[in-house]
């Protein structure tokens, strides 16, 4: 027994964990390669290497096992934030070490952004992802030396800020990223256990002097609080994992429950390519069941998901308003909104474009994509303006009859609000010709005819690309070559 703050405690002796070898790692990528669909497979191997002692270890264990490994040459990477002034001492320790262990080696440059809203260890974070997402190819794995007092401290961060269950499972072992996947064989290892195996072997490591800045709240955890805990809880690290362990399971059935759901509210292939979901049955779900619906779909697109409070108040807006009533969410850069009876993800207002004059048309024809003319020495081509919606437009429709409001024919369509600006209207001085080759002028059809010509337009915007082609394939052909 010992004391604290004046009461005794009963010390728990814990058995100190075996050492670890290369023969964790090699069992951890054969376990995850087994776990990927016939069609999946690890087409390359990338180590994420700092130069620290995580992952000084998990490079000296690649190396034992790489040719054991049924997967081309693994490659070394090494991004420089230029942060401390050491980092290219660091770097060069790296570079060097790769050479001494005849692996290959990639040197990244990263640049920090300055937004203040965010502290320096998660901007220098995304930068570094953001520095191997330029040099992913399919199927690639990047591994990562985070291990189990890491994990430890992320999930004691997470229950801080107050987080559900995907933040209590804090690091995942391995998720999908970029264009393959992101591992974290260490999980299961304690520092201390790397410690040992890299000593063993006598290579060296870089000590980034930032870890031991206490008012960054993880080195907090790690120098003031874990200490304490670990005394009189000696197993407290392996208990953290284990929970954050529970979490992931529990999450991926959530995940599994919500992505049930999900296919259920797109009913078709346009809903999936517009990023849309069927509001009605959403808002007939409990609460609680579309908050976790919103999170899984966002993240799905490779988004942020917005905090508690925003998504709430958003649902309460959705379920006291009608249809009609159009209503959004900003969080991060984003925008989801509701237009009719669906809901939206990134629901933004392509940039504004200046219109194109009479004599750069159809020579020049880059505006939210390309509106184009097949046979453009055929057709005559006088005072011709490409330029965007600014409303009250209308156009003489052969197919119809008349004079039709592109206000009508965007409603008809259910083309959204923010995409209306960014369709190409062709006139001919102030005549309205084309509205991209959705709608054409009932004169100027017959004089594309006459030249056998075609009007093609060919949208920047995906969602507007996947609007068009179900637009033409639900109308009758508009235009006859």
């Amino acid at each position: 027994m010992h004391a604290i703050n004046g009461c005794l405690v009963t010390a728990v002796t814990v058995a100190k964990a075996a050492p670890f070898t290369a023969e964790h790692l090699y069992s951890w990528i054969i376990d995850k390669q087994a776990g990927l669909t016939d069609q999946q497979h690890f087409q390359r191997v990338l180590l994420a290497f700092s130069g620290g002692l995580d992952s000084t270890a998990l490079v000296l264990a690649a190396r034992e096992i790489q040719e054991r490994l049924s997967i081309p040459p693994m490659l070394v990477v090494h991004v420089n934030h230029g942060i401390q002034p050491e980092a290219g001492h660091w770097a060069e320790h790296c570079r060097n070490l790769c050479q001494q262990l005849d692996m290959p080696f990639q040197l990244l440059q990263a640049e920090v952004s300055d937004e203040c809203r965010k502290g320096l260890e998660a901007r220098a974070r995304e930068a570094r992802y953001t520095a191997f997402e330029s040099i992913a190819k399919n199927g690639d794995l990047l591994l990562t030396g985070q291990h189990a007092d890491d994990q430890s401290e992320t999930l004691l961060l997470h229950l801080l800020r107050g987080s559900g269950v995907e933040g209590l499972a804090a690091i995942h072992p391995i998720r999908t990223w970029s264009k393959g996947w992101i591992g974290r064989p260490l999980l299961g290892a304690r520092r201390e256990q790397l410690l040992e195996y890299v000593t063993a072997q006598g290579y060296r490591w870089n000590e980034d002097p930032s870890n031991q800045d206490l008012s960054v709240r993880r080195n907090f955890l790690r120098h003031k609080v874990l200490p304490v805990l670990t005394e009189t809880w000696p197993q407290a690290v392996s208990s953290l994992n284990q929970s954050a362990e529970h979490c992931n399971d529990a999450m991926e059935n959530l995940a599994e429950l919500a992505q049930m759901d999900i296919q259920r509210l797109q009913i078709s292939a346009l809903d999936r390519l517009l990023h849309r979901l069927l509001l009605t049955p959403l808002l007939q779900l409990p609460v609680r069941r579309q908050r976790l619906i919103l999170r899984s779909w966002i993240r799905q697109q490779g988004r942020q998901t917005p905090g508690s409070k925003k998504l709430n108040s958003f649902l309460q807006q959705l379920a006291s308003t009608s249809n009609d009533s159009r209503c959004e969410l900003r969080w991060q850069g984003h925008r989801m909104a509701s237009h009719r009876q669906y809901l939206y993800l990134d629901a933004e207002k392509p940039s504004h474009k200046p219109g194109i004059k009479s004599t750069d048309w159809p020579q020049q024809s880059d505006w939210h994509g390309s509106l184009c003319v097949n046979k453009p020495l055929e057709f005559n081509f006088d005072n011709y303006s490409i330029s965007s919606r600014t409303g009250g437009e209308s156009i003489n429709l052969a197919t119809r009859g008349g004079s039709h409001s592109l206000k009508k024919l965007f409603q008809e369509s259910g083309i959204p609000p923010w995409l209306r600006s960014s369709i190409p209207l062709l006139y001919q001085g102030n005549k309205l010709l084309a509205v991209g080759d959705l709608w054409l002028d009932e004169n100027f059809q017959q004089q594309l005819k006459q030249s056998g010509s075609i009007l093609t337009w060919e949208p920047a915007n995906n969602q507007w690309a996947a609007l068009r082609n179900a637009i033409l394939k639900l109308s009758k052909p508009i235009q006859e070559s």
